[in-house]
């Protein structure tokens, strides 16, 4: 710190600052030089960011009767007053973007007032009829901000210093001597008020916050821009290891767009432990640039409980809200609470209402249903309210709901709730501008106002400080290293506001308007960082976004450094030393002869496509996580078309009632069975989905159980002898229990088998690989074989009942049994004799695969059931074979 500037705090001396980081950092120093200096108390400091010395000036002003009481608007009111005013004007300004459109507004209302001369300057830009350009539409919003502030009495922060100027007088010699610090471009408004408080006799100065130091300054080149970041890491915590007692800062240049990525490599090379042990050593690094308010899980949970009551939430946040760690008994419910979310996916929900998380609570019997149900009473019957109003029924909504837990909130939590009852405070102060508020538009500017607010949390002083450019201006370290500085980015594009004159901007030099204003800006700052430690590095990527890229003509005159070498990383580190040990677990425990085993004729099925995959679903139970649907879901639309044949069929009896059928009779029992399948559906689904929804699907199941009716004209007699029939099977040494969706009783003898898909199915041909496919017919005809009643199995279908069209697909023993199939030629010895005993020796031995534990990952190749299998997270396959998942469920 600037010895003068210490010497001023320790005087007494008010101090100002242009921002709270730097208010913060001299607060720091002082306290430091005070222990150094062996003092053991002391009292604060007043260091002030400029807005709130502003409105402390204000406080004294009116404390001496310099000025009528006046309401000073927050940045709050200022922002939703600006809001009001652009989306009261849409009809006459159509925009894409009302709230960047009001933020650029009032950033140009604060530009009039620091680089005006003061007074309404905007009123020469107004234009009277014909297309008004964008001054002349900013000089319309102005005077109605202007007219809404007189009307209300009222100023904001842009018209306070202007305010202090036109009372200054006696009283501001009684102000304390006052340090203006760290300012690198003060403004003609601020030039103004300096001046008419030291013409007043106030006792004021401006000093620099850096101390003179002899100061070294290199540059340095890197491949990319994260190697750029890396080796700034990487030279910081060599740093730090060598001098755990030094401050060293990290500046990046862009850092607002820059914030994840330089967060993620910040843990990874300054706090690898984090990886391990999240939130429990404390970081060695503090990033500026916290996240918004919103994003702030404590915050992001009191949101979504706010949403949840009011309206609705999106079904994956509705899950996510009930995993939180800030309701009561999280830790001790969260698996059952965890569960909500596969069972929306299941039932396709998009979203959920505070109704059916309650009732999904219910089904666990979770006391936090009872509370919910007891607490949401107190949002019944809001409609429009004031914003205090609000305030007061959401704080008793997340009271009543349990927010934010039963355990003990650490630092950072703390601070997050205080931040969050400071924005309902300042949500509430909102009635002096809107008195009225629907619900929505209520929890539409709360969720806006948390969006937009940065969180950072206090806490102590780490070694390593990541900051933006201008949060770093003015701070001084013991080692700094700027990033980004590279031509391309540095001096900035100019960046001129557009609802000002351009050449109104040009002749005031306004900041940002000029290439010529952002060079000197940028000369000025990269100087005071030359100067902000010992030892400064400045740097550069050599490629940015793919382009060459070079360093900045405002640095090039430093020595250059030599290239750093690339960081490890404490995952490099981990690869190259680790040894690794390999074991081969390819069996699951063996099944009991003759043990019943769940899973029917799909768990062979899944042991012939991969045998890991049959015990993993079959036998562990393990699904994979189930796709949202936006209507109804693939099981959902195969259970109403299995339902509708059982019920269709379960009147038609045979073939010779669905022939003697005229179209109407047809259309009829055919709506009925399908009127009845919808019903297999609860009224709570269809409630939950669009409303024509149902008569569409209805229509669909209709013309597709037409177009295969009209198939099963064609075929020779049968009677439907057996529907949804369980059949048990004895296999390799396992008993299974199959369900056949139908068993037809042939009028020449013996019986065919038809089983249901909705997707596609396999040709006969397909059939017969090594492993076989599509296995279930074969499981089916062994079956009724083993029952020994209703004669032979004569021929097995699957029936094709696809949206794209309706197939039989099958093998019968001679042509006369049904036409449409293929002949028993196709199977291996081209008889069905053949065929059954094929059968029978195949499908055995995956039985006794299944009874053995067999459990090895060993898919088949062609076609590969990776892409359909959705358990790579159990398997790990991917990380042993090179498998193309790119396609993954996209049949």
């Amino acid at each position: 710190m600037n010895p003068a500037l210490l010497a001023a705090l320790g005087a007494g001396a008010m101090v100002v600052t242009p921002n709270r980081r730097l208010a913060r950092f001299l607060h720091r120093q002082f306290d430091v030089a005070q222990r150094r200096r062996g003092v053991t108390v002391w009292p604060t400091p007043t260091i002030l960011p400029y807005p709130q010395w502003l409105e402390w000036l204000w406080q004294e002003a009116l404390a001496a009767d310099a000025v009528d009481a006046a309401l000073l608007l927050t940045p709050l009111q200022s922002t939703v007053q600006w809001r009001q005013i652009v989306d009261a004007d849409a009809d006459r300004v159509p925009l894409f973007d009302g709230r960047a459109a009001a933020a650029l507004a009032a950033e140009a209302w604060s530009l009039v007032h620091q680089w005006g001369v003061g007074g309404e300057s905007w009123r020469s830009w107004r234009v009277d009829g014909g297309d008004p350009d964008d001054p002349a539409v900013f000089a319309r919003w102005a005077e109605a901000y202007a007219t809404r502030l007189r009307a209300a009495g009222a100023r904001d922060l842009a018209l306070l210093p202007d305010a202090l100027i036109a009372c200054a007088g006696t009283w501001m010699r009684a102000l304390p001597p006052t340090v203006i610090a760290g300012l690198v471009e003060p403004t003609p408004q601020h030039e103004r008020l300096f001046h008419a408080l030291r013409e007043a006799g106030a006792a004021l100065t401006s000093l620099d916050t850096l101390p003179e130091i002899e100061a070294t300054a290199q540059r340095t080149v890197a491949p990319t821009v994260r190697d750029e970041i890396a080796a700034a890491f990487a030279w910081a915590r060599e740093h730090a290891r060598a001098r755990p007692e030094a401050r060293i800062g990290v500046v990046v240049e862009n850092l607002a767009a820059r914030r994840d990525e330089v967060l993620a490599l910040a843990e990874e090379l300054l706090a690898p432990e984090a990886a391990i042990a999240a939130g429990a050593a404390r970081m060695p690094f503090e990033l500026s640039l916290g996240p918004s308010l919103a994003a702030v899980p404590l915050v992001a949970t009191a949101l979504d409980l706010i949403a949840l009551g009011e309206a609705s939430l999106d079904a994956g946040a509705a899950a996510a809200l009930l995993r939180s760690p800030y309701l009561p008994d999280a830790a001790g419910a969260w698996l059952m609470r965890a569960r909500a979310e596969r069972e929306w996916l299941d039932e396709g929900r998009s979203e959920v209402t505070l109704g059916d998380a309650v009732a999904t609570l219910d089904r666990g019997s979770d006391p936090l249903a009872q509370r919910w149900r007891s607490a949401r009473d107190v949002l019944r019957g809001l409609a429009r309210f004031s914003p205090r109003e609000w305030s007061d029924a959401w704080r008793a909504w997340l009271a009543g709901a349990g927010w934010p837990g039963t355990r003990t909130l650490d630092s950072g939590e703390y601070q997050a709730r205080v931040a969050w009852e400071k924005l309902l405070v300042d949500f509430a102060s909102l009635s002096a501008v809107a008195p009225r508020l629907s619900s929505a538009r209520a929890l539409a500017t709360l969720q806006s106002l948390a969006s937009e607010q940065r969180f950072q949390p206090e806490g102590g002083s780490a070694p390593i400080q990541i900051l933006g450019v201008l949060e770093g201006a003015g701070l001084a370290f013991d080692a700094l290293w700027v990033a980004g500085f590279a031509s391309e980015r540095w001096p900035a594009a100019p960046d001129p506001n557009p609802l000002l004159p351009l050449a109104w901007q040009r002749e005031r030099n306004v900041a940002h308007a000029t290439a010529e204003r952002e060079r000197e800006y940028a000369r000025s700052l990269t100087v005071r960082f030359a100067r902000a430690a010992p030892e400064v590095v400045f740097s550069c990527a050599a490629v940015i976004d793919d382009c060459d890229a070079s360093p900045s003509a405002l640095i090039r005159d430093y020595p250059e450094r030599a290239p750093s070498p690339r960081p490890r990383s404490w995952i490099d580190d981990i690869a190259r030393t680790a040894t690794l040990e390999r074991i081969a677990d390819d069996r699951a425990p063996a099944i009991a002869p003759g043990s019943a085993v769940r899973g029917g004729s799909r768990l062979v099925a899944l042991q012939s496509d991969c045998p890991f995959q049959a015990v993993t679903r079959c036998r562990l139970r393990v699904d994979p996580w189930p796709a949202s649907s936006v209507g109804l879901t693939a099981l959902e639309h195969g259970k109403m078309v299995h339902a509708a044949l059982a019920l269709f069929w379960q009147g038609a009896h045979d073939h010779a009632t669905l022939v003697a059928f005229d179209g109407a009779a047809l259309a009829a029992r055919i709506a009925e069975a399908v009127d009845r399948a919808l019903a297999e559906l609860p009224a709570s689904r269809w409630r939950a989905l669009p409303a024509l929804l149902r008569e569409g699907e209805a229509r669909r199941l209709e013309r597709t159980l037409a177009v295969w009716l009209a198939l099963e004209r064609s075929r020779p007699p049968f009677v439907a002898q057996a529907l949804e029939e369980r059949m048990p099977l004895r296999l390799g040494g396992i008993d299974l229990t199959l369900r056949l969706d139908r068993v037809d009783a042939l009028a020449d003898g013996g019986v065919s088998i038809i089983d249901y898909k909705t997707g596609e199915v396999e040709r006969p041909r397909q059939w017969f690989d090594e492993r076989p496919r599509s296995v279930q017919l074969g499981l089916y005809a062994l079956a009724h074989s083993v029952r020994a009643s209703g004669g032979p199995v004569r021929a097995v279908a699957f029936a094709e009942l696809r949206p794209e069209g309706v197939a039989a697909v099958g093998i019968a023993a001679d042509e006369g049994v049904w036409p449409e199939l293929d002949s028993a030629a196709v199977a291996p010895g081209g008889t069905w004799t053949s065929l059954e005993a094929w059968w029978a020796r195949k499908l055995d031995a995956l039985g006794a695969e299944i009874a053995g534990g067999h459990a090895a990952v060993a898919p088949r190749l062609t076609p590969s059931p990776c892409r359909n299998c959705g358990l790579q997270a159990v398997c790990r396959i991917e990380s042993v074979r090179a498998i193309d998942l790119s396609g993954a469920n996209d049949e």
